[in-house]
């Protein structure tokens, strides 16, 4: 049994892409079972090796990052193993989990952001895509995926098709794989162009390479999600198209093996126009053998039926036979022949959390509410509470180096009870070709992006589709927007319970207040996972049926 995986670090002609807005959409000591202690307060010692928390490094600021979408930016994009820890680097911290005590420590990040250097050179990388370079069994093995015609930098020439090419060590002329057709994208209704194409994960597995390519998507660019298989050997290439797997984009690809069965991991996602982060399927599972390589069986681990915590897989890691799934919500580990066994997972989730003040704070019902609905106090058993979300009083974020004003979404566990003056409705996208998951019930309401949790509506902090051409993230709001384009959300990531839902309105139950950001001083935990498995199905099936088809 083993695990094979490669990731390279290059940038590519789709992340140049993410600045080309007109083009693309792309793209403590913690944890105790107690999880009301201050951030102050003393910690056991730490075992050799394991380091402390860096108080610093815990508190929230909404001052920390330029922009929404980097604030609340939890997902892992590196993992380091070593005997005695695993390190999570996210672009906000350092996560280390301690294998002596199975608890974590948060410190400052230690990623190198970027710089935003966008010139024309990513004109000449869209019109030329450099080709990536991998080494495998003693060969230098270049590749690239591209669209054929070329289009850029002018879109003189429309592209009809997306190649795949391969060079060979000592060859002079690549290999050359047609994967798919302007045609078949529409065929398969995922879109009216072609996307720019890229490989997204490479992974070795015995005398052959696995190439997973994706595509841009949004503004009704799309592509099909290929798989390549390249023989070292014979120097052929294969392909498939899982249909399971044709319209997600890939972020993150591992193997394993067990016999003479393969099983790649996928995390998966899908881009729209202002968002490169939206829930696809969660962690995917592609199983196949060497003769049916391109008849695998897929299976799909998401937030709506597993352990998963967050709906989106940035990182896999292997160690061992065990796999550590990183998503912007939480981290977990499960020994992965054991994938299916609900028990046999160890998750944790990321949450904010705050002491409240001894007078207490008032406590809103919506973000710009203007009278406190009550005072929120500390008692004996709940003397902090849990933050979900902060959300500026400066329309779309343009504070131009002023220090953000604004509101924490907070934990209110008595609820308040809204009106939505907007109700739901039944659709079907006939158009697609894609199998409709399990747990879609195919209505859009206002609580569309909360998942079923088994007795409430929740939302994982990679849940909120933070839309920059859209004004921004979304949620259960009462009164909609201002004329200014600000929306005051009643909640952003509260839970939820359904009260009633009509073609008409919504009405909910929702179980956060807002407070003022100066009143609270929130910092970063992460806790064991507290998801349960659902004991009653999502009441939304059962309202489907009375609701108007769009």
């Amino acid at each position: 049994m083993s695990g094979f995986g490669m990731k390279k670090v290059w940038r590519s002609p789709l992340l140049w892409g993410c600045a080309m807005t007109f083009l693309f959409a792309c793209e403590e000591t913690t944890t105790s079972d107690n999880t009301n202690s201050s951030v102050s307060e003393p910690v056991a010692e730490t075992p050799a090796n394991c380091p402390d928390s860096d108080p610093e490094a815990r508190k929230f600021d909404a001052n920390s990052q330029a922009y929404l979408t980097e604030i609340f930016n939890y997902a892992t994009q590196e993992v380091d193993f070593t005997d005695d820890t695993v390190t999570f680097q996210t672009v906000n911290h350092d996560l280390v989990f301690c294998r002596a005590n199975n608890e974590w420590a948060i410190l400052s990040p230690s990623l190198t952001q970027a710089e935003d250097d966008f010139d024309g050179l990513a004109f000449d990388e869209l019109s030329d895509p450099p080709r990536e370079t991998i080494e495998a069994n003693g060969q230098t093995i270049q590749y690239r995926a591209n669209l054929s015609p070329n289009p850029f930098p002018d879109y003189g020439k429309s592209p009809e098709k997306v190649v795949f090419e391969l060079t060979p060590d000592g060859a002079t002329e690549p290999l050359t794989l047609d994967l798919y057709t302007l045609e078949q994208v529409r065929q398969l209704g995922l879109g009216f162009d072609l996307g720019f194409p890229m490989v997204s994960r490479v992974v070795q597995i015995e005398d052959a390479l696995l190439f997973a390519v994706i595509s841009e998507q949004g503004e009704g660019f799309s592509g099909l999600t290929t798989l390549i298989r390249y023989d070292l050997n014979t120097n052929s290439l294969e392909k498939t198209q899982p249909i399971n797997l044709i319209g997600e984009q890939i972020t993150d690809m591992l193997a394993t093996t067990v016999g003479n069965e393969t099983i790649l991991w996928l995390g998966t996602k899908y881009s729209v126009e202002g968002s490169a982060l939206v829930p696809a399927k969660g962690l995917v599972t592609y199983t196949f053998t060497a003769d049916t390589w391109q008849n695998g069986k897929t299976a799909a681990y998401s937030v709506h039926n597993s352990p998963l915590v967050g709906a989106i897989p940035t990182d896999l890691a292997l160690d061992g036979e065990s796999l550590w799934v990183a998503t912007g919500s939480g981290i977990c580990e499960f020994p992965w022949q054991q994938v299916k066994d609900w028990e046999a997972w160890n998750c944790w989730e990321f949450i904010l959390e705050t002491a409240i003040p001894t007078g207490g704070i008032p406590l809103y019902g919506s973000l710009l509410g203007t009278t406190p609905l009550t005072t929120l106090t500390p008692t004996g058993e709940s003397a902090t509470t849990e933050v979900y979300w902060w959300s500026s009083l400066t329309p779309m974020e343009f504070e131009e180096e002023a220090n953000r004003l604004g509101r924490f979404e907070v934990a209110y566990p008595v609820g308040i009870m809204v009106t939505v003056p907007e109700g739901g409705y039944r659709w079907q996208n006939e158009a697609s070709s894609q199998p409709t998951p399990p747990w879609e019930t195919n209505v859009f309401w206002p609580g569309r992006e909360w998942h079923w949790g088994g007795d409430r509506f929740v939302r994982g902090f990679d849940e909120v589709n933070i839309n920059v051409f859209a004004l921004g993230a979304s949620g259960i709001s009462e009164r909609g927007y201002t004329d200014a384009g600000l929306l005051d959300v009643n909640a952003m990531r509260g839970e939820l319970e359904l009260v009633e839902l009509t073609s008409a309105s919504t009405t909910v139950q929702h179980f956060s207040g807002w407070v003022e950001d100066g009143q609270i001083e929130p910092y970063f935990s992460v806790i064991p996972s507290r998801k349960m498995q659902p004991s009653t199905p999502n009441p939304i099936k059962a309202i489907a049926p009375t609701l108007e088809e769009f």
